[in-house]
C-alpha cells in the first residue's frame, strides 16, 4: 500500500475524471489516488490521517448521492471550506488546493462576492501554510493543469 495519497474531492463526474486522469499522468508511481464526492466521505478518508495532498472542490454536497435515488443534499456553495477547515485543524501534514469552475463566490459570513483570487486571499487568512491556493478549472485541457502541477511539485509528488 502507498504511503502517499492524493485525495480528489469532487462531485462532478466529468471534472473528477479529468483531474484524476491528469494526476495519473504526472504523479510518481507510488502515489495512490482516492476520490470523495461529499463532505462526509472526504472527512472519512481524511480522518485516516494518511492523505498527503487534497484537491478540494468548493461546491460539494454534504453526503454522497445514492446513484439510483435522490439524496445526498444540495451542493453547498462553500462546502469545500468546511473540508479545508477540517484539514487545517484535524490533520498534521495534509496539504491542499482548491480547484473550482466558479468565477465568483458569495462569502457566507458577509455576503460579499469574490473571484477566485479574492477567495484565495480569504482562505489564506484563515488557514495555515499547508493551504497552497485556489486553481480555476477551465475545461479538461485548461491552464489549471500547470497550476496543479506547480502545487504537486511543492509537495514533491511528481514523477522524478
Amino acid at each position: 500500500m502507498s504511503s502517499r495519497i492524493v485525495l480528489v474531492i469532487e462531485d462532478d463526474e466529468p471534472k473528477q475524471r479529468s483531474i484524476v486522469g491528469y494526476l495519473r499522468e504526472v504523479l510518481a508511481e507510488d502515489v495512490e489516488i482516492k476520490t470523495a464526492e461529499s463532505l462526509s466521505s472526504a472527512i472519512a478518508v481524511l480522518s485516516d490521517g494518511n492523505v498527503t495532498f487534497a484537491v478540494v472542490d468548493m461546491s460539494i454536497p454534504t453526503f454522497d448521492f445514492v446513484k439510483d435515488r435522490r439524496g445526498g443534499g444540495q451542493p453547498q456553495g462553500f462546502g469545500g471550506a468546511d473540508i479545508l477547515r477540517f484539514i487545517d485543524s484535524e490533520t498534521v501534514c495534509t496539504k491542499s488546493v482548491v480547484i473550482t469552475q466558479y468565477e465568483e463566490f458569495v462569502l457566507p459570513r458577509d455576503g460579499e462576492r469574490r473571484d477566485p483570487r479574492g477567495l484565495e486571499a480569504v482562505l489564506r487568512s484563515e488557514l495555515d501554510d499547508r493551504f497552497l491556493g485556489v486553481i480555476h478549472y477551465s475545461g479538461q485541457h485548461g491552464a489549471w493543469r500547470q497550476s496543479l502541477c506547480s502545487a504537486l511539485r511543492r509537495v514533491q509528488l511528481l514523477v522524478p
